[in-house]
């Protein structure tokens, strides 16, 4: 699986190399933060539903 990861940086503020690579490292790890807990949400979702379908089928 190859990924490109591509940052655009349209701040007019000037920060240092160390200031931007921690913005940018907090940015990756807010990504998959939030695709972790979509991907979790998703599932408990469908598990939810899941059980509600059973319980209709025993009423």
């Amino acid at each position: 699986m190859k990924t490109e990861v591509i940052i655009i940086n349209k701040s007019t503020e000037k920060f240092s190399f160390e200031q931007e690579l921690v913005q940018d490292m907090i940015e990756l790890v807010t990504m998959f933060s939030a695709r972790l807990y979509g991907a979790r949400s998703r599932k408990n979702k469908k598990l939810i539903e899941g059980i509600f379908n059973v319980i209709d089928e025993v009423k």
